[in-house]
């Protein structure tokens, strides 16, 4: 069953079926038709046949009587052929015939028989039973006479048709098989082609392009056109991260100067410098990191972060950054509890989800631990396919309206600045959960807030 619904979600197969169905229900209908009409029309000459026989022994019967017309009959009777004659006395025996037995519903009333009834021949080598139409009407002296044709024929062409409409519906689902076989596996292997490329070059290889085969087909030109644009945001992404290098270079190293140069200062200065020299420092560190937490989005967002993949223990980078978090969580009086499933493991870069819960628990201790009634939470779980990482806290919260808002770059919920940070945090977490193929859920903790992160679990 499982296999068929997977088979179902392929589009070849899916067009395939509808086709053959499709097809099948026209040739049913098709072969329903023809059967039908030539049916009727064999029945239709078996009893115009019928009736030419009955005015013929008619017009024995009016020029020769009735003894003549029992002489015809037997000679009749005795000629190949499969016409049925008959005729009976008033108390109901055969008087002359080629029939052994009949219904004798069908002596009871006259004219043509509404449907073919059962009878027995004379002499026939042909076993099973023996169908046909007729027509009965009554001759002087107490006689009746039975004139009609066997339909055997006719059902038997009806058997060969409904074969026929057996064999079609076979053939048409072989068809349909050897039509998915040969032309949508060959469609959906060149789609499975494109989508290993589009992956790759989602992950951050953007050197890769997708696959053709040279045959000029639909699927060549849409692959040409897009190779030609990955190339141009190729060269486009190339151009950003030279720009953003050098800006990087030639900010940072400047900065990083003036901060040594103050360290240096702060040595030989006096009481009343230091103050301010310190408070540089601490400028310039603050600027540093969010040049850092810059380059460090944008590397993950182009992908070029991601490009070696590794099987990550989720539980033992959860554990990790527990244990270092947990004496930083102490001196703030909050409490601080970890839940953690072992042996979870996702695909993906361990050193960005290392700083994607560093970067939750940090901003859980900012917002959510300033008290002894202070609690943060970090938890995870499996569920059904996914790795579930949660970081509670009891603090103010985020507003709804603002939770969507808060995950773009520098944007703080600290109208007044006073409280340190750069307003990247989340938005750094959200790039890492997007690159690792997972989902970021802000939900309220009433009080507080609850952050969720699904990871899918590596095979």
């Amino acid at each position: 069953m499982e296999r068929l619904s997977q088979l179902l979600r392929v589009t070849a197969f899916r067009l395939s079926l509808i086709y053959t169905v499709l097809f099948g229900l026209l040739a049913i209908a098709l072969v329903a038709f023809v059967s039908y009409n030539t049916s009727r029309l064999v029945f239709s000459q078996i009893r115009s046949a019928a009736q030419e026989e009955v005015e013929e022994l008619s017009t024995i019967y009016n020029f020769g009587g009735a003894g003549r017309l029992i002489n015809s009959i037997e000679r009749r009777s005795r000629a190949p052929g499969a016409y049925l004659y008959l005729i009976s006395d008033p108390q109901g025996r055969i008087i002359a015939g080629n029939v052994k037995s009949v219904d004798p519903k069908v002596f009871a009333q006259n004219g043509w028989s509404e449907t073919p009834f059962k009878y027995d021949p004379l002499n026939s080598e042909i076993d099973g039973p023996h169908r046909a139409i007729a027509q009965v009407f009554d001759l002087p002296q107490g006689l009746r006479l039975l004139v009609g044709r066997d339909v055997g024929e006719a059902n038997y062409f009806r058997t060969i048709m409904v074969q026929a409409i057996g064999l079609t519906l076979v053939l048409m689902v072989l068809a349909g098989l050897l039509l998915w076989f040969f032309i949508g596996r060959r469609a959906l292997q060149r789609i499975d082609d494109v989508s290993m490329s589009s992956a790759r070059i989602i992950a951050g290889d953007l050197s890769g392009r997708l696959p053709t085969d040279g045959s000029g087909d639909e699927f060549d030109r849409l692959a040409d056109n897009l190779n030609s644009a990955i190339s141009r945001i190729e060269k486009l992404s190339i151009g950003v991260r030279v720009m953003s290098d050098s800006i990087a270079h030639d900010l940072k190293t400047p900065l990083t100067k003036l901060r040594n140069r103050a360290e240096a200062a702060l040595v030989t200065a006096g009481s009343t410098d230091r103050a301010a020299i310190e408070q540089v420092i601490e400028d310039a560190d603050g600027i540093l990191r969010t040049f850092d937490a810059l380059l460090m989005i944008s590397q993950v967002q182009s992908g070029s972060k991601m490009a070696k993949l590794s099987a990550v223990r989720m539980d033992e980078v959860c554990s990790d950054i527990a244990e270092l978090f947990e004496p930083i969580v102490s001196e703030s009086d909050a409490e601080f509890t970890a839940d953690v499933t072992p042996a979870l493991t996702v695909n993906g870069n361990r050193e960005l989800l290392a700083q994607m819960i560093t970067n939750l628990l940090d901003n859980a201790i900012k917002y959510g631990g300033n008290s002894s009634l202070s609690r943060i939470e970090l938890s995870l779980k499996a569920e059904e396919e996914d790795a579930v990482l949660r970081v509670a806290d009891n603090g103010s919260g985020i507003p709804e309206a603002d939770r969507e808002r808060v995950l773009e770059r520098f944007v703080r919920l600290d109208a007044s600045r006073t409280k340190a940070g750069t307003g990247l945090g989340l938005s750094l977490v959200d790039a890492v959960v997007e690159l690792h193929g997972g989902t970021l859920k802000l939900m309220d903790n009433a009080p507080g807030l609850m952050i969720e992160v699904r990871l899918p679990i590596s095979k």
